[in-house]
């Protein structure tokens, strides 16, 4: 029996509590003493341990093309962008660790020893130990549905139950075996998750990183949506925007005289995570950034979408030599608070507008469709610039909506997601993804085994269980 896998996605942990030092100790397998209730507290206020998702499936998705060769070779042969870029058969060698992984695997483990020891902790009521089991269930929940979207096989209603997933660890224990769980396991596991948090929630958070009823609504509703299951995914963002449905004007940023909310403070966001890399354009290179394809800057309005002309920058307008078009709000953050942000990439406002959407469109209801499209477009337009949309039929509806997905939500995590989940779409289905880097052609073909990150070769040689998806 092999534990050297666990004790490396789990290894973080002891740091992660160091902002808690003062109030907790930490026994051989992530007991926590004194068994205080207040401690389970003071590690779930602690935002590092669970504040990160998976970001690099963002470098393989079609939204990204570098195509400067001054920039391709100006990249560091040993940065992991390169072979996520080009869809390589490895992308951590033998002797390293998937760090992305580790991060959220150490979240789930930190989330798996307050929900295992909680409810057996000293001098707290039932209802504070069952609301920090809650939302330690939350988080759990959104660390499973990023990582069996990007390491395990896209979700088939017809092959679920016996398609590969990812390692379902529900307990903390730090040795066994690691057999993949299957797509349908872990989607069984999410769901239930979240339905067992439910209660115990307040509707709306007071800070956004903390989860909410709000915030069980719009994973539901985005994990539903991942599932083909439109009903379930209409259900759930129409009660997400129930409690919470308001927007920024990008009108009141665009001229710089006010600063775009950081995270905690953005009205859109319903539960707030940060990508573990945030690829943030520096002035003294910045190689390896989420350079924005051609296929996506050609479907903005220009001129008069704010969401070109702020959200994005050229690389000459930002003193740099290479050519091409970059995502900036991580930038817009960095620039104007003292503490670290980045983008969000967890569930938002928008988000849950156009899977509403998408689901309205998908049962032929275009009306509805589209106006929640122009609903979303008037805060993002020039005041005064006609923003509005409209469709004939509930195809070019379901265009319209799929188009805003990519334009509202660049760089959130989701656009790799899409081209999973589209494979097979009769309409909309994924196109073949072609790139060259430093002068060889990579081509990405709809439901190719490449649409599922390979695990560590580190990982599989210590527990060969888990196996590769081929």
């Amino acid at each position: 029996m092999n534990k050297n896998i666990i004790y490396s996605l789990i290894v973080g942990f002891s740091c992660s509590l160091s902002a808690c030092s003062d109030w907790v100790d930490i026994k051989t397998k992530g007991k926590l003493i004194p068994e205080e209730t207040v401690n389970y507290r003071y590690l779930m206020n602690n935002t590092e341990n669970f504040r990160y998702t998976l970001s690099y499936q963002e470098v393989a998705s079609d939204d990204i093309y570098v195509s400067d060769e001054t920039q391709q070779a100006a990249i560091y042969e040993t940065d992991k962008f390169i072979p996520v870029y080009t869809w390589a058969d490895e992308i951590y060698s033998q002797s390293e660790n998937d760090g992305e992984m580790n991060k959220v695997y150490q979240i789930i483990y930190n989330m798996n020893v307050v929900i295992d020891e909680v409810m057996d902790s000293k001098n707290g009521t039932q209802a504070e130990k069952l609301a920090i089991r809650a939302e330690a269930l939350v988080h759990r929940a959104d660390a499973y549905l990023a990582l069996v979207n990007v390491y395990g096989k896209p979700y088939n209603e017809a092959t679920a139950v016996t398609d590969q997933g990812v390692p379902l660890l529900t307990t903390p224990r730090v040795e066994g075996s690691l057999p993949r769980a299957s797509v349908a396991k872990v989607y069984e596991q999410i769901i239930q998750d979240l339905d067992d948090a439910f209660e115990y929630l307040s509707d709306v958070p007071e800070f956004n990183f903390y989860p909410s009823k709000c915030a069980v609504y719009a994973l539901k509703a985005r994990a539903y949506l991942l599932m083909g299951n439109y009903t379930e995914a209409k259900i759930n963002a129409v009660e997400a925007l129930e409690l919470q449905d308001r927007l920024e004007n990008l009108n009141t940023y665009i001229d710089g005289s006010v600063a775009y909310p950081r995270n905690m403070d953005d009205k859109e966001v319903i539960f707030a995570k940060l990508p573990v890399n945030a690829f943030r354009v520096e002035s003294w290179g910045g190689a390896s950034q989420l350079v924005l394809s051609d296929d996506l800057l050609n479907m903005f309005d220009k001129e008069h979408d704010l969401r070109y002309r702020y959200f994005t920058r050229s690389m000459e307008d930002l003193g740099m030599t290479y050519s091409g078009r970059v995502h900036y709000k991580n930038n817009l953050y960095a620039s104007s608070y003292p503490t670290y942000e980045a983008r969000n990439m967890g569930p938002c406002v928008p988000e849950m507008m156009l899977i509403e959407a998408e689901c309205w469109a998908r049962e032929g209801e275009i009306e509805e469709a589209m106006s929640l499209v122009n609903d979303l477009r008037e805060y993002r337009y020039a005041e005064g610039e006609d923003y509005t949309l409209s469709a004939a039929t509930a195809k070019e509806a379901l265009g319209h909506v799929l188009q805003e997905r990519r334009r509202e939500l660049m760089c959130h995590g989701l656009r790799w997601l899409d081209q999973r989940r589209l494979t097979n779409d009769p309409d909309f289905p994924t196109q073949t993804v072609t790139r060259v880097f430093k002068g060889t052609t990579y081509t990405l073909t709809p439901g190719a085994v490449r649409y599922t990150f390979p695990m560590g070769e580190l990982y599989l040689e210590e527990n060969p269980e888990i196996g590769q998806i081929k």
